[in-house]
């Protein structure tokens, strides 16, 4: 089975329980790991001294405001700190794991967004000076090479433009892309929530399952990270993974759950007969 984790910044508590898992599966099957760190950023930011801003678009999609010294502050905590940790954690439990950027190899490729619109104080602003991306494309090799070599690769944000210029993406979408381009049995992105919610103040209405079209058409009424995460599920739908699971990382097992059918399974043929 070709399998993407996307191991979320939010999760670091939790994180003993998917490395457990990866260890015990990493042998049988080709695992990907793409991880967040959101938490470890803000700490970093204020540890330097720099804001922690975000960005809020006119259809209401939020992401974090990446200007230059917010993007050092970001690689620095991705590759100095939670990628460390997680590599360690692997390691610790039997795993040779190797720590890449979307830098990488030009691993993932991207176009910086010159000019994005977002909304302040009730007004549209352009934006000019944030260092984010859109993903282009994603060459495989270099994961490839390392699944080949037997080790567990663990990728994190930024990607690259084609004349070498970091630009932020979104950890959810990256781990899509990368499914996408592996065409991967499944990509499984874990977060602090039991699936996706019929009813967002009801941790028990989680959807069982929904097809693609479902999927997008239910993005407009999520919020927050559920919101990417849909909508990046339904990119990588559309461009080669077989199946997204939005699943919980909280729990014992984590992984083996979500294989089992725990969280919310989004894919072609699922969802309302």
């Amino acid at each position: 089975m070709r399998l993407v984790v996307k191991w979320g910044g939010s999760l670091q508590e939790d994180s003993a329980r998917i490395a457990d898992d990866i260890a015990a599966l990493s042998g049988g099957h080709h695992v990907t790991v793409v991880h967040g760190g959101s938490r470890d950023i803000d700490d970093t930011l204020g540890e330097l001294g720099l804001p922690r801003r975000t960005l809020r678009s006119p259809d209401g999609m939020v992401t974090r405001y990446t200007d230059e010294p917010t993007l050092g502050a970001l690689m620095m905590a991705m590759r100095g700190r939670t990628q460390a940790r997680i590599v360690s954690e692997l390691a610790a439990r039997g795993v040779t794991a190797v720590g890449l950027s979307g830098m990488d190899g030009g691993l993932v490729r991207t176009v910086r967004k010159a000019a994005v619109r977002a909304v302040f104080d009730g007004a549209v602003r352009v934006v000019r000076d944030n260092f984010a991306g859109r993903i282009t494309g994603v060459d495989t090799a270099v994961l490839d090479a390392v699944h080949t070599c037997g080790m567990v690769p663990v990728v994190c944000p930024p990607g690259m433009t084609a004349d070498g210029q970091a630009t932020n993406v979104d950890a959810d979408r990256m781990a899509c892309a990368i499914a996408a381009a592996c065409q991967a049995d499944r990509l499984l992105l874990f977060t602090d929530a039991p699936g996706v919610l019929a009813d967002p103040a009801d941790p028990s209405s989680v959807i069982a399952a929904l097809s693609r079209d479902e999927a997008r058409r239910l993005v407009p009424e999520l919020t927050g990270g559920m919101r990417m995460k849909v909508a990046a599920a339904v990119e990588a739908l559309e461009n080669g993974a077989q199946a997204v699971q939005v699943c919980d990382g909280r729990v014992d097992s984590p992984v083996a759950k979500a294989l089992r059918g725990s969280g919310t399974l989004i894919g072609k043929g699922l969802g309302t007969p």
